[in-house]
């Protein structure tokens, strides 16, 4: 059969694989990365500065409310180091719907390039779903940059949770406590409305995200899914997180897990969801799992603008010292291939008669 709906069209199209990332910029070239606090935030343009890249325009995103600990004047020395045309914007974390159109400097350009090392969950999907919607995702590179270390230890996670067995809103070992849940316009949707809803949600080290966003959506159903970490001395905190969250207690619910590295699962995840709720169900995804998990929400939702995005915004990062630290590899991910696939409002929307029913039947 072949696909007509975006869904399917999606799912047909060949999805490339993260790889080693060169670090090579040129004059046409605009990068865009955060002045974050985790060793790895800047590291790829540290490695572009090193190696002699002059002259690219450098879009540099400044968190609000401010952490004392983001690297704002490294990120300046490493633009001035390579005599980068640089433009600083801000990006409000509790008013994330007000944030500045980053994607204008990149019309222009060659290439441009996406770095999520040092970015918030909710600010890759918002790039990286406006990119796909604009068409630019032909020129479009995600950089990532993977961490040596990734708190908690298993021996910290075990000693804080014997000393606190009542641990749900207390335990908090990366980022604490939620701002409010928030929903932006561009990533919200109108469809389904009255009809049962449906979360799609990643459990965090932060149980009370996990918390606020089940209560606050009241869904119907609730799939979860669990990151999976790609080396074998984090597969503890798989299940670390299950129990931090308390995912035994809930009723109805399903599981699944998907690499936290490898975009590509949670990519099928996400669109093997929708083709079996998407048609009688309001899908609402919160993306609180890994980077590279955002990069495929925000993949999915640029081209399925029926998708709803929640986001439960951290409340405040206690010791920004310890999220991540150290360096180990780069990688870089081109979204051309994705180029060739056609954006719609819905998923049933390509033109088929089937198709333009089922568009009709989701408002």
């Amino acid at each position: 059969m072949i696909p007509s709906r975006t869904d399917e069209l999606l799912t047909a199209a060949a999805w490339p694989e993260a790889e080693e990332a060169i670090a090579a910029l040129d004059r046409n070239d605009v990068l865009i990365t955060c002045a974050g606090f985790e060793d790895r935030a800047l590291e790829f343009l540290r490695r572009c500065a090193a190696a002699g890249a002059k002259g690219f325009q450098l879009v540099g995103i400044k968190y609000l409310p401010e952490v004392a600990e983001n690297r704002l004047p490294l990120l300046k020395q490493l633009s001035d180091a390579s005599d980068a045309i640089l433009s600083l914007r801000t990006y409000n974390r509790q008013e994330p719907e007000k944030f500045d159109e980053l994607l204008i400097h990149s019309e222009g350009a060659e290439r441009f390039w996406v770095d999520v090392s040092g970015m918030s969950r909710l600010l890759i999907v918002q790039l990286i779903a406006n990119a796909v919607r604009r068409g630019l995702a032909d020129r479009m590179r995600i950089i990532y940059t993977e961490a040596e270390l990734y708190p908690p230890t298993r021996e910290e996670f075990e000693k804080r949770l014997a000393e606190n067995p009542d641990y749900l809103g207390i335990l908090n070992f990366i980022s604490s406590g939620v701002f409010g849940v928030t929903v932006v316009p561009e990533l919200s949707s109108v469809a389904m409305q009255g009809q049962p809803t449906r979360l799609v949600t990643f459990p965090s080290f932060n149980p009370t995200q996990f918390a606020a966003v089940t209560a606050e959506i009241q869904a119907s159903g609730i799939s979860i899914i669990n990151g999976t970490p790609p080396r074998a001395e984090n597969q503890w905190r798989k299940d670390a997180i299950r129990q931090l969250n308390g995912i035994d207690s809930l009723g109805e619910k399903e599981e699944f897990d998907s690499s936290t590295f490898d975009y590509r699962e949670t990519l099928k995840l996400l669109l093997d969801l929708y083709g079996r709720y998407g048609a009688t169900q309001k899908i609402v995804v919160s993306p609180t799992g890994s980077k590279m998990q955002s990069v495929a929400v925000g993949l999915a939702c640029g081209f399925l603008r029926d998708l709803q995005v929640v986001y439960p915004t951290p409340q405040s990062f206690p010791t920004p010292s310890n999220y991540t630290t150290g360096v180990r590899n780069v990688y870089q991910l081109s979204l051309a291939a994705f180029a060739a696939v056609p954006t719609t409002v819905g998923a049933y929307d390509v033109g088929s008669a089937e198709g333009l029913e089922q568009s009709d039947a989701a408002g």
